[in-house]
């Protein structure tokens, strides 16, 4: 008896390994053909035989409902804030057309629809307000209007060159004219004797 050699032994296992790989495949093939034929014939009834076809029924009914609503939901946030982004539009057009006409210094043309609310016009339309309500209460406010006017007639004084006494009492009665009271101790209007 004549015993195999190593070369002979390795083609051996190749060929082996080669038809049985072959025949696994051709098998493979064979029941995945099997099983798709049946399981096309059970896939209806499959999940009662599981006992989930109500579960199933129930998920699809919320999954509907979930996906609809979503849809729907998607398609009014983009009508609200349409509308939002419009009438912000408009409205800051018209308070940045009175700003410009009162003066209020304030830009209302930056509104961001999706990030602005309300507020944004309110907290600008309370400083205008403010701002009006200040500048009416300046205007008829006479002594506030007359200060100036005041301030410059004691800084003249000052410097008309009168001795210190005399200085002193005009501007303690210009000043006091401006509810501001001028206290300066009579020791120090007096000249020193030697």
């Amino acid at each position: 008896m004549k015993p195999i050699r190593s070369n002979e032994l390795e083609f051996f296992k190749e060929l082996i390994n080669s038809k049985f790989t072959d025949k696994q495949r051709s098998l493979d093939t064979e029941i995945n053909i099997e099983a798709e034929k049946l399981s096309d014939k059970r896939k209806v009834a499959f999940a009662s035989e599981c006992g989930v076809s109500k579960e199933l029924k129930a998920l699809e009914q919320a999954d509907k409902k979930y996906r609809d609503f979503v849809r729907t939901k998607d398609q009014a946030e983009r009508l609200l804030l349409d509308k939002v982004a419009l009438i912000g539009t408009s409205l800051s057009e018209k308070l940045g057309r009175l700003s410009k006409n009162r003066d209020w210094n304030d830009s209302f043309n930056d509104f961001s629809p999706k990030e602005d609310g309300v507020e944004f016009f309110i907290t600008r339309l309370d400083n205008a307000c403010y701002r009006e309500a200040e500048r009416h209460i300046k205007k008829g406010h006479k002594l506030f209007n007359a200060l100036k006017e005041k301030k410059d007639n004691c800084k003249l004084i000052v410097h008309t060159g009168s001795d210190i006494q005399t200085t002193v009492q005009t501007l303690q009665s210009e000043m006091g004219s401006a509810d501001i009271r001028l206290s300066i101790p009579d020791k120090l209007l007096q000249i020193a004797v030697k």
